[in-house]
């Protein structure tokens, strides 16, 4: 059962929005606990969600209000107006996938998703503003850990099936990636994302995917003569300045540290050698260069 911030939360619609949905269109009728606060189920979470998604592709609440359930689901299965729509629409699936802990859903969703704008489209397009919005969610308790971790688990499980069925870099003079995650960063679906963009086009990769203290990545570093080192920090709130500035004294003159993630904005480096990208597309370009 969900309080209605709960479902401000997991919809971005306002709660006030919610309670005149529900008052002036009778779109939903929760229950109310003893205290008359009101609570929702699965079906309700289900139904707001697709009637914001239909709302917000210009159909009218009042119309919605007065569609069956079936109705519902099916004018979000009709959603083509633009790619926005459609990628929002399997956002939301997938949110309710995690809740449901369906993983015969998620299979045949992602199935369809890499047969339509291929692996690494799906990615960037679906699964990167997925996960965004999963950490908030689940900073907020909106939803549980184990929920949360079902939809990384089942994420995960894809990209190490991809990465295996690459063939070895080809190419003797191939370039070379130390991939780490910096200390108290412990979200790798990012940084294996990475690994297998890197990997696809010829690239080796030196894959760590666990938290890093200082010493021991520069360790790691002054021992390996790759050509790129690169970190994803997502969730860790520390400023990583410091951090990664030990980390670039640690690579030699020909070294260029790589950064990526929500929580880079903090790193204040001046050195050209370090390189900070604002999200995949623009690692995907830089990667399809060298």
């Amino acid at each position: 059962m969900y309080s209605i911030k709960d479902l401000e939360n997991l919809t971005g619609i306002q709660t006030h929005t919610i309670r005149m949905w529900e008052q002036r269109y009778n779109l939903l009728n929760p229950e109310r606990t003893s205290t008359n606060n009101r609570v929702y189920s699965d079906d309700d979470l289900r139904k707001i969600m697709f009637a914001a998604l239909l709302n917000n592709n210009g159909m009218k609440i009042s119309k919605i209000a007065g569609l069956s359930d079936a109705d519902i689901n099916e004018a979000v299965l009709r959603l083509s107006g633009s790619s926005d729509s459609v990628v929002e629409s399997h956002i939301e699936t997938l949110k309710l996938i995690m809740i449901e802990m369906n993983e015969e859903k998620f299979e045949k969703l992602f199935a369809h998703l890499v047969l339509h704008i291929g692996f690494e489209e799906t990615i960037i397009r679906i699964f990167a503003p997925l996960f965004r919005r999963l950490l908030f969610l689940m900073q907020t308790g909106v939803i549980t850990v184990l929920q949360g971790n079902f939809m990384t688990s089942l994420y995960k499980q894809k990209m190490y099936v991809a990465i295996d069925g690459l063939a070895p870099p080809k190419n003797p003079d191939h370039k070379m990636f130390v991939m780490f995650l910096p200390e108290m960063e412990y979200l790798d679906t990012g940084l294996l994302f990475c690994s297998y963009m890197a990997r696809k086009r010829g690239c080796g990769t030196l894959y760590i995917d666990v938290p890093c203290r200082l010493k021991d990545i520069q360790n790691i570093i002054e021992k390996n003569s790759a050509s790129y080192i690169l970190s994803i920090a997502t969730m860790t709130k520390t400023d990583l300045t410091e951090y990664y500035t030990n980390v670039l004294n640690a690579c030699n003159p020909n070294q260029k540290l790589l950064l990526l993630g929500n929580q880079i904005g903090t790193v204040k480096i001046n050195d050209s050698r370090l390189t900070i990208f604002q999200n995949y597309t623009e690692f995907q370009g830089f990667l399809n260069k060298i």
